[in-house]
């Protein structure tokens, strides 16, 4: 296939960082060779254009970019959005409100198009998530509701954070959805949005006749993988995840980017990574 005509799209988190959360040489020298060779390589990732570029600096860029698990895609290049989503602020506030008092444990993220409000007491803010959701501001709830809501990351305890779940299931089933990034991360998104939704927008830009290659290793990578031209899990991801995929590279701690962009120039993915 004309590499001229291939998108590779690496989650971040778990795929493209090593478990040290680096991007390793190997990774970073690899995607470059990609790229000059013709092909387009983007993130797809529950990060934000404000919070990711710590993470991958040094990583080129060449594609529109899938952010926030699917409700923005950005052009890193131009520094523009693209294309994003909103949340229903109302009653999704209501619900944040009642997690404030009953789970003070759980920091609750809300993402707004330039900002990372934490609205919860920094008292209980665990330091290492914090570090790893930097630029972040403590806010009053009230501050946040003054701006579209793109996402609301829930960090804390997964036994509180399945608890959670349960109320949002019974209050706001069918108004919006949620997806787990991490045994500690709920994410809550707009209705109808996720990776996948945003991968349909990626094509009608390239044309119907452009391969997407998407690279994941969690559950809110799982419709990607399930929607790209052609699906892989990394070596590290759970069980469910590999069975849905088209096919399994090797682990992010191996340098597992590098590896799929090597299979793709010699033109071997499917012989190597074929389940």
């Amino acid at each position: 296939m004309d590499i001229r005509k291939i998108t590779l799209l690496s989650d971040v988190d778990g795929t493209l960082l090593s478990s040290d959360g680096k991007v390793s040489v190997k990774n970073r020298e690899a995607i470059r060779s990609f790229i000059e060779a013709g092909g387009h390589f983007g993130i797809a990732t529950g990060r934000g254009h404000i919070n990711v570029l710590g993470f991958i600096e040094g990583v080129a860029i060449n594609a529109p970019s899938i952010l926030y698990n699917g409700s923005m895609l950005y052009d890193f290049t131009e520094k523009e959005v693209l294309s994003s989503e909103a949340l229903p602020v109302t009653k999704l506030s209501e619900a944040i409100r009642w997690i404030q008092k009953a789970y003070p444990g759980i920091m609750i993220h809300i993402y707004t198009p330039d900002t990372c409000h934490l609205v919860s007491e920094e008292v209980h803010a665990d330091e290492k998530i914090l570090s790893d959701h930097q630029p972040a501001v403590f806010s009053k709830l009230e501050e946040a509701l003054q701006e579209p809501w793109i996402k609301v990351l829930l960090a804390g305890e997964n036994s509180e954070l399945k608890e959670i779940e349960k109320r949002l299931e019974s209050e706001l089933e069918g108004e919006m959805r949620w997806v787990y990034s991490a045994d500690i991360y709920l994410e809550i998104l707009p209705l109808g949005v996720s990776k996948a939704s945003m991968l349909k927008r990626l094509k009608e830009i390239h044309g119907e006749d452009h391969h997407i290659i998407a690279a994941g290793d969690f559950y809110n990578d799982l419709e990607m993988i399930k929607a790209a031209d052609y699906g892989i899990a990394m070596g590290n991801a759970p069980d469910e995840i590999k069975e849905a995929a088209d096919g399994i590279a090797v682990s992010n701690d191996e340098d597992g980017i590098a590896w799929i962009i090597e299979a793709i120039l010699s033109d071997e993915l499917e012989e190597r990574a074929g389940k």
